[in-house]
């Protein structure tokens, strides 16, 4: 009898604590992938966020501006600690790298390693703030393999780290990202990554679908412009795949062909040598097994011998929105290139340069005032013919660009230097954390009294600041002020005048 009391016993207690440790699956059909996480998570997905005000007012975020976020960079879900202080995120997108290789444990070891290469050089994961510190293969428990990454991420608004799993399969890249914040990884972090991995399974697809069959993509199009007829179109597609590259005049019925076949990464080059002068257009089909899956029609390109073929790298924008605009192009090696730039009848910018065996050039104009900028490019050289191309680009300033442009410029000399130099420091922007002493109307306008000090005895290096509209704020407290030096303002003391250093608010931070 006391045997059975004792089985029944640890049996309850098994039963309990298979409760307190219990895990959800989640199902993702897109993927045909599932997983289990264990229910200390708080777990947001597309389609319980009402349910969860609180944890998103903690994150200072709204539903709708998370349910755009999760739509848009194909968020299944976030898992989130009790303490906020790190989420696991899960996404499955049908990005270049799925459509190219579609099931990374269906691909040979040499495939394997290009991707895990272009994963460490990925130039766009260091556009978007990440530094990868490693990448290695691991094969999960249940799911096959997983690319294991480490790395750090900066980005305007905050600094975090994080251990990614990310694996290519049934046509979707499916990404495990467990970020931390405002602290470093722990081995408790890379723990708990890997048990929600080892989770992970993937349901065999059948065939392969269209839309991961008709990859097709270009990191080097046919020029709109070439004076030698002679260049690359280079992209990536389905490995193996056999590429043809027709190119045709409209004058001509006879197409010049080209051909490749992809590499194992699925990177291919096709060589063009165009055979006489004139406008061509080309069309590249790609296929595979004998079967068309995926083609690609381009502009035009013009074939001069006497023309200097120009290429901006990005359209010179109609609206500028900083203080600099950079222009970066390419054109023939040893040409001489200059950039007028006017701002009504003013020259603003006058620079000429020689383009070196790259063709490439580059010019940073200054564009901080309000105005609109008339920008010439003059490209010459001997044997062709000059070219001009002209552009109108406008900048209007927002309340914020003047801010930005105030927080640049400001300058704070000590207050002795301030005083004894202070006619040089007319028309400057200046910056100074400053303790409010007083606030009076005078008119229309207010006269704030502003401390740089304050010790025992009361204020001291008083300045003055005149603002249009009452502070926010009573005195007795310090602010940072933006102003523009306007020289002395004159307080009449019991006894004298005294000259204080006076500014034109700008604003209040």
């Amino acid at each position: 009898m006391r045997k059975a009391v004792l089985l029944l016993l640890a049996a309850l207690l098994a039963m309990c604590f298979t409760g307190a440790l219990a895990d959800t699956e989640y199902q993702f059909d897109g993927v045909s992938a599932t997983l289990s996480l264990a229910d200390s998570y708080i777990v947001l997905t597309p389609d319980n966020l009402a349910a969860h005000q609180e944890l998103l007012s903690k994150l200072n975020r709204s539903k709708e501006v998370v349910e755009a976020d999760f739509a848009e960079r194909g968020v299944l879900l976030q898992a989130w600690v009790q303490g906020l202080d790190a989420c696991l995120e899960i996404t499955a997108v049908q990005d270049d790298n799925a459509r190219t290789y579609y099931d990374l444990d269906q691909q040979t070891a040499q495939v394997r390693r290009a991707y895990r290469t272009s994963i460490l050089k990925s130039q766009s994961l260091k556009d978007a703030g990440y530094s990868v510190k490693s990448a290695e293969w691991k094969r999960q428990t249940h799911g096959g393999l997983f690319l294991m990454i480490k790395y750090k991420r900066t980005t305007a608004e905050k600094i975090y780290w994080g251990y990614a799993r990310t694996a290519v399969r049934n046509g979707y890249t499916f990404t495990l990202d467990y970020q931390v914040y405002d602290r470093g990884l722990k081995a408790k972090d890379l723990n708990a990554v890997n048990k929600v991995a080892n989770t992970v399974s993937f349901a065999p697809v059948d065939g392969v679908p269209a839309t991961v069959a008709g990859i097709l993509s270009f990191s080097a199009a046919p020029p709109a412009e070439t004076n030698t007829g002679v260049f690359d179109v280079e992209g990536k597609c389905t490995p193996g795949a056999h590429l043809t590259g027709v190119l045709m005049r409209p004058v001509s019925t006879t197409p010049l062909l080209v051909e490749a076949t992809a590499r194992k990464n699925g990177t291919f080059k096709l060589p063009v040598a165009l055979p006489e002068e004139g406008v061509w257009v080309m069309t590249v089909t790609v296929e595979v097994d004998g079967q068309e899956i995926a083609w690609e029609y381009f502009e035009p390109t013009t074939f001069s011998k006497t023309m200097l073929p120009v290429q901006l790298d990005a359209p010179v924008p109609e609206q500028l929105s900083g203080d600099e605009l950079v222009l970066t192009g390419k054109t023939a090696k040893n040409v001489s290139v200059q950039c007028i730039v006017m701002r009504g009848t003013d020259t603003v910018f006058n620079k000429q340069i020689r383009t070196n065996g790259t063709g490439k050039f580059t010019f940073k104009i200054p564009t901080s005032a309000e105005a609109d900028y008339d920008i010439t490019l003059v490209f010459s050289k001997k044997n062709y013919i000059t070219r001009r191309l002209t552009y109108i680009a406008k900048r209007d300033l927002t309340e914020e660009d003047l801010r930005n442009q105030a927080r640049n410029e400001a300058v704070k000399p000590a207050y002795a230097t301030l005083v004894k130099k202070l006619d040089s420091y007319i028309g400057r922007k200046m910056v100074y954390n400053v303790y409010i002493a007083d606030i009076q109307q005078s008119g229309d306008e207010w006269i704030i009294t502003g401390a740089l000090k304050q010790t025992k005895k009361g204020y001291d290096n008083l300045v003055i600041i005149t603002a249009d509209e009452k502070p926010s704020f009573e005195t007795g407290v310090q602010k940072k002020m933006y102003g523009t030096c306007v020289g002395t303002h004159q307080v009449l003391s019991e006894e004298d005048i005294v000259n204080y250093p006076c500014f034109d608010l700008l604003f209040w931070e």
